[in-house]
């Protein structure tokens, strides 16, 4: 597995995976609608040249943010791969920290930023009530049918 920079031979295959997780190539976070086309990614790509995952992110006053993250497969470190990509870029760029927001339903993601090093440090009560006005195709339940209600943001200020 290699991580490299999304390039034109990729990304469509990406920009695919992507809305077929997030319902469209548009996500929403802490009051805001994004367009993952218009931001850098870091790709997991295979021996065999396929898309194993992908990270976009952005930067923001000396911060780096993960907007969108996903292994195809599930625990086999490729997510881990790509948050150390990211995590390494803050560091170029001179970021005082790394954040990324996450809905209360998912207790998968929880764990996994948490294991990474990652923090809670904010939670944005009732956020997806907003966020379905930006973005109506956000479901009411999530993960184990879990009320999709509320967004908890998780960072690293140790780069």
């Amino acid at each position: 597995m290699n991580i490299v920079a999304l390039s034109s031979e990729y990304k469509e295959e990406t920009e695919r995976l992507a809305a077929g997780t997030w319902g469209s190539i548009h996500v929403a976070a802490h009051h805001e609608l994004f367009d993952l086309r218009n931001l850098p990614c870091y790709i997991a790509v295979s021996d065999k040249r396929e898309v194993l995952g992908y990270c976009y992110y952005r930067f923001f006053a000396n911060e780096c943010e993960i907007m969108a993250i996903e292994a195809v497969t599930p625990n086999t470190g490729v997510g881990s791969a790509l948050i150390e990509a990211a995590v390494a870029k803050a560091k170029l760029e001179n970021c005082k920290r790394i954040y990324v927001n996450t809905s209360n339903d998912n207790t998968h993601a929880l764990r996994f930023y948490q294991r990474r090093g990652f923090t809670m440090c904010a939670v944005r009560w009732n956020e997806f009530d907003y966020l379905r006005t930006l973005k109506p195709t956000i479901p009411q339940t999530g993960d184990d049918n879990i009320p999709l209600l509320h967004e908890i943001e998780l960072e690293m200020i140790e780069l």
